[in-house]
């Protein structure tokens, strides 16, 4: 959900890129990159696609995998939306919206295995 907020917007958290996959990809110029680094990058194109969360579930359960574990979070480890998000407190390197901090979450950690049978 995060990717499809406006970045343009700082002072409101607005839509403004697709949460569904789109035929036409994302297509920037982003210098630099989400880790702290010194390196200055040459080549910075980046191209992606959005991917609902019901995709990505969907395309695990049509390979046979079994999901074993879901969970959204408040929290990235970089600062994804400059303006609206502030360090954590709590002294891990995270980083949660500065304000309604549970309207929306900002990742995700999905779990899954291949069921065990025969060889």
């Amino acid at each position: 959900m995060m990717w499809a907020v406006d970045d343009g917007h700082t002072d409101v958290l607005a839509l403004g890129y697709a949460y569904f996959e789109t035929e036409k990809p994302w297509d920037a110029e982003e210098p630099g990159t989400y880790v702290e680094t010194d390196v200055e990058f040459q080549h910075n194109r980046v191209i992606s696609w959005n991917h609902g969360l019901g995709e990505i579930v969907t395309a695990l359960l049509s390979r046979g995998l079994a999901i074993t574990g879901l969970v959204e979070h408040r929290s990235v480890p970089w600062d994804a939306l400059p303006g609206r998000t502030v360090l954590d407190e709590s002294g891990l390197a995270e980083w949660r919206l500065a304000e309604h901090g549970d309207r929306l979450p900002l990742s995700y950690t999905l779990q899954a295995r291949k069921p065990a049978g025969p060889a």
